[in-house]
């Protein structure tokens, strides 16, 4: 059975919500502008969380290190997969014994999501499992919003230098992995946004291009699922047009020799997706990937590639309006939206079915009650996902390519 309940009793109406950003430094150097945006907000001791590749592998924190001077008190790069809370923990505390006053993000969503929790423990001062645990997101009256039950004002906020392009550092939700139970959790942070976010293309341009293509993917998922919405916003909904328009004609420059323009292109693609990512409710394929991640062992964004398609083909007929708009956007009036994303996929060399992330029918009937247990995944879909049968359905397009 499925956990929607049908006992919402009021009505939905479009709004937008702003993210709460102050700053955005697009197409800048990191080393330049980082000092630049301290001093605008007065910061003087700065924390850095990185990951461990970006640490051993680029110039990148060693650049930052000389530019910060006096100013950088700690770094760490124990993040891990999906941002365990451990690890989380273990950063909040330093940042509370080193009195750092503004975190400062390196790296993708991980990075960020665990940026996030660390300005909740901080703020909340909850520094063990259970007092973080007590924080999670509920939902609003409509079904369509999640809202914080955290209280606190925010204590240290962040700057994000991102490394990827999976929007992250657009929303104030944070879902580390719980150690114990191997499940996302789920924070709307207070101010979580960061205050301040610096795009720098030279940065981008050391991830990994496999890693850019399937954060890519990510992005474009996000700017679908803004588009059909079951609540669709007009600013959202032509931010997202434009941004799925932006990923698909620059995405493939960047599988071998990325351009300056490819990757600053796609870097405004994730700002135009950002945007309006919070102001309407996402579907299917945004949330499942919260699932596959945990228990198939599954990156987010390479999850992203395959339940994106396999919502399409569900949505076929369903969403015509929506997806008439972005192909459109794409100067393709005629063919099925799912077969323009299958072609991207093929292109970029990316994942189209539970079979190419390595899973079987029985990793995947592991997911299929905590799925419907979720409280966002069987929610607000265009074509509505009411039952387990609905779900088993929809996993089953993601079967076939």
């Amino acid at each position: 059975m499925s956990i929607l309940t049908n006992k919402m009793c009021i009505q939905p109406t479009p709004r937008y919500r702003f993210s709460g950003h102050e700053r955005v430094y697009h197409d800048a150097p990191a080393a330049g502008k980082l000092p630049q945006a301290l001093d605008t907000f007065g910061y003087e001791r700065v924390f850095i969380v990185c990951s461990r590749t970006i640490k051993t592998r680029t110039t990148i924190i060693a650049e930052l290190t000389e530019c910060l001077g006096d100013r950088l008190v700690g770094v760490t790069d124990e993040v891990g997969e999906h941002s365990p809370l451990s690890n989380v923990l273990n950063a909040a505390i330093a940042v509370r014994d080193l009195r750092a006053d503004v975190i400062v993000s390196v790296g993708g969503g991980s990075v960020m999501d665990m940026c996030k929790a660390i300005q909740l423990c901080v703020s909340e001062q909850a520094y063990d499992r259970a007092a973080l645990l007590k924080l999670q997101f509920v939902l609003s009256p409509d079904g369509t919003e999640m809202l914080s039950t955290a209280r606190a004002s925010a204590r240290i906020r962040q700057i994000a230098i991102p490394t990827t392009l999976s929007t992250a550092e657009w929303t104030p939700v944070s879902t580390p992995i719980d150690d114990e139970t191997k499940l996302k959790a789920r924070f709307v942070v207070p101010d979580g946004s960061p205050r301040a976010v610096i795009y720098d293309p030279e940065i981008l341009g050391q991830t990994s291009s496999s890693l850019l293509l399937s954060t890519g993917i990510r992005g474009l998922d996000h700017a679908i699922n803004t588009a059909c919405s079951t609540l669709p916003h007009p600013f959202a909904g032509l931010l997202a047009e434009e941004a799925v328009r932006l990923y698909m004609q620059n995405l493939p420059q960047l599988k071998s020799r990325p351009s300056r323009d490819s990757l600053t292109n796609c870097q405004l693609a994730t700002w135009y997706t950002g945007m309006g990512q919070m102001s309407v409710p996402h579907g299917f394929s945004h949330w499942m990937v919260h699932i596959i991640g945990p228990y198939g062992g599954v990156a987010h964004s390479d999850a992203a590639c395959v339940m994106m398609l396999a919502q399409a083909k569900w949505l076929e007929d369903w969403a015509e309006p929506q997806h008439a708009r972005l192909r459109a956007a794409l100067g393709e009036a005629t063919r099925p939206f799912h077969e323009i994303l299958a072609e991207l996929l093929r292109k970029l060399g990316m994942p189209m079915s539970l079979r190419d992330l390595g899973l079987h029918r029985e990793h995947v009937e592991k997911m299929i009650q905590p799925a419907l247990e979720h409280p966002m995944v069987t929610l607000n879909n265009v074509r509505p996902i009411r039952t387990e049968q609905d779900l088993r359905n929809i996993l089953e397009l993601a079967w076939e390519v």
